[in-house]
């Protein structure tokens, strides 16, 4: 890595060449970003991200998708849940996953979480999955409120999946109910 000395200048590309190399060799000692690899994830742009058939936005488990504004949102790997027998939305012959998902404010501006949809789909099919809200385990209470700029909001969403379509969970986030921001769909296994 280059490391600016006294009395050398240090160019903007050697920086940026720098912490690539960096990057990348945490990537790699890591797996971050990976089809096999870690869990930390990548940092996604507009511009980074696979563009899906009706114009929305790809990205994978774990990564986190950065909007120009700087709205930062992250949804956690699937993994499996067990309800607590006082839940409500499951079903017993169905295989009850739980995700996470995470907003940061990034815009310089209060933003407005009340406004986050949340919808999931299971399946090659793509079928709609029903929510579970199990307040002994605390899943299935929304975002609410208002992020002050730098400020991160967390919630535990657990959703009930056809045993034969865990292997493919589309959790799709809208941040304003899809108005001014970019649908994003975070496409995996829940395996």
């Amino acid at each position: 890595m280059n490391v600016p000395r006294p009395g050398r200048r240090t160019t903007p590309a050697a920086v940026l060449a720098a912490g690539l190399a960096t990057c990348l060799l945490a990537a790699a000692a890591t797996g971050c970003g990976t089809s096999g690899g870690g869990s930390a994830g990548r940092t996604v742009s507009p511009s980074a991200a696979s563009p899906s058939s009706e114009g929305s936005r790809v990205v994978a488990f774990e990564d986190t998708y950065v909007y120009d504004d700087g709205l930062r949102v992250k949804v956690s790997k699937p993994k499996p849940f067990r309800p607590s027998g006082t839940a409500v939305g499951h079903k017993a012959e169905n295989s009850p996953v739980t995700f996470t998902v995470t907003l940061t404010n990034g815009t310089g501006q209060p933003f407005e979480v009340t406004g986050v949809l949340v919808n999931v789909k299971a399946g090659d099919s793509g079928a709609r999955v029903d929510q579970i809200f199990d307040s002994a385990r605390g899943v299935g209470n929304p975002l609410t409120g208002s992020l002050a700029p730098d400020e991160s909001s967390k919630a535990v969403f657990a959703v009930d999946v056809p045993t034969a379509d865990v292997g493919k969970i589309d959790v799709e986030v809208r941040p304003d109910f899809g108005v001014r921001y970019t649908t994003v769909h975070w496409i995996g296994s829940a395996r």
